[in-house]
């Protein structure tokens, strides 16, 4: 006998999580290491000061390798060309968790999303691996190996995140 004929009511579908929060997070990872050095080039005393700041907190409590930062109008990211590669990934996740159908991966997708959380997050955690070997071992690797590890680490970490948060793939 199903649940529904034997107490005549249909289970609750889990709640949705509204989508604002995430977006408004990836909006902040993905513009303000780049607003920063466009505030400080202004040289407006309030703005100037607001991007020095940034620059400031970030790679003194973020950024592992804040030496390591693209220059936009002669004043360094707030964050090293990994962790802007990071938030590129971490917008590929956003992307490919919204349009599974539009990838070639959409069947990776369906398979990933269906292993156990703690598989996904050790999945998601993995790459981050990459991050502390190639800063122990390749401290003079160039800015583009970096970007394209920070983007790797971004895409699965972003993965679970995406993977994790309810109603993401559901949504409108």
């Amino acid at each position: 006998m199903s649940y529904t004929r034997a107490f005549g009511h249909v289970p609750a579908a889990p709640a949705r999580w509204p989508l604002w929060p995430l977006r408004v997070l990836l909006a902040i990872l993905f513009l303000g290491p780049l607003i920063a050095p466009l505030f400080q080039a202004t040289r407006l005393p309030l703005l100037a000061d607001s991007g020095a700041l940034a620059r400031d907190l970030l790679s003194r409590y973020v950024c592992p390798t804040p030496a390591k930062s693209y220059v936009l109008l002669g004043f360094p990211m707030a964050v090293c060309a990994r962790c802007w590669g990071a938030t590129i990934g971490l917008w590929a996740a956003w992307f490919a968790a919204r349009r599974p159908e539009r990838l070639f991966a959409a069947g990776l997708l369906a398979r990933y999303s269906a292993l156990a959380w703690p598989l996904r997050l050790l999945l998601g955690a993995l790459p981050f691996g990459l991050w502390a070997a190639e800063i122990a071992w390749w401290p003079a690797a160039p800015y583009w190996v970096l970007l394209v590890n920070g983007a790797f680490a971004g895409l699965w970490g972003g993965l679970f995140v995406c993977s994790a948060w309810p109603g993401l793939r559901d949504a409108p």
